[in-house]
């Protein structure tokens, strides 16, 4: 056999080899991605492969609208899902060491969950799949007095930028828990995060007050010391002004009820004088029995 032959033989039986022991591989856990960063999504193949004759398909739900589609010696842009256009690179240089693993930038809330990485190559195709997880870590903490009363303040805890959706602890200075004497609300914005607010109505004999948010990958904690100052004070003055008030109201009640009384025992007395003087001007009246005059 010539070595022309043999060439041609061993480019036949390739093929059938790389068949045999071509396989896909990628992380066996779910990949972490903060939100508004770039990730890269590993995919290795077993073997090297050339720029041409080569497919490198990443999807996720849809086969043909594709995430990223590498075909035919170049990358098909027009086929590409149009949620992913100019966030997506391939490493072709990386080709000939079975690196067809995917960068993607500015992820978004909308990237969380699987996607398929996709190899095909010498009439031979395996795939992987990969799990992206979607971080929110949250913006800064803020507790801030939101309204004072009389025996106590309303505090807010509030903090935007979270996924998944978070939620809100309170507790005092000796550790016990809050939550249940708070209200909070949770909305999602424009991005797909989540922005928390919660409230507490806190008494005086509260001076420290802890607020906690956390999700299942991130948690941020803020603290406020409440000093006196926060809670208004009833000037003296007016508890002096309410207690005279007071007290001259129950004196009125008295004289008033005292008058009346005075005024009944005198109307008895007149009633009893002008009985008598009516019983002294009495005459007696004797009639004829004939004339009965």
């Amino acid at each position: 056999m010539s070595w022309k032959h043999f060439v041609q033989v061993l480019w036949l039986v390739l093929p059938l080899s790389l068949t045999e022991t071509f396989t896909v591989s990628g992380p066996d856990h779910p990949v972490p991605a903060i939100a508004g960063s770039d990730v890269v999504l590993d995919c290795k193949c077993s073997t090297d492969l050339p720029r041409e004759g080569v497919e490198v398909r990443w999807f996720r739900t849809s086969y043909d609208s594709p995430v990223h589609l590498y075909k035919e010696g170049r990358h098909q842009l027009r086929k590409q899902d149009e949620a992913y256009r100019h966030r997506t690179q391939l490493f072709l240089k990386e080709f000939i060491y079975g690196n067809v693993s995917l960068r993607l930038g500015n992820v978004r809330v909308s990237d969380n969950g699987e996607y398929t990485c996709f190899v095909e190559y010498a009439g031979s195709n395996q795939d992987v799949l990969i799990e992206l997880n979607v971080i929110g870590l949250g913006s800064q903490l803020w507790i801030h007095v939101d309204e004072q009363h009389s025996d106590g303040v309303r505090l807010l805890c509030e903090s935007s930028g979270w996924f998944p959706a978070p939620k809100v602890l309170w507790f005092d200075d000796q550790g016990n828990n809050l939550t249940t004497l708070s209200n909070w609300t949770v909305r999602e914005d424009s991005k797909g995060l989540f922005i928390v607010k919660s409230e507490i109505e806190i008494i005086r004999s509260t001076n420290k007050i802890r607020c906690l948010i956390h999700n299942s990958e991130n948690e941020q904690e803020a603290k406020l010391q409440i000093s006196d100052e926060f809670f208004p004070k009833v000037p003296v003055g007016l508890v002096v002004s309410s207690l005279l008030l007071g007290l001259a109201i129950m004196m009125l009640s008295v004289l008033v009820g005292y008058s009346v009384k005075q005024h009944r025992e005198i109307k008895d007395l007149e009633k009893r004088v002008v009985l008598k003087r009516i019983r002294r001007c009495a005459v007696t009246v004797t009639l004829d029995p004939d004339t009965a005059h």
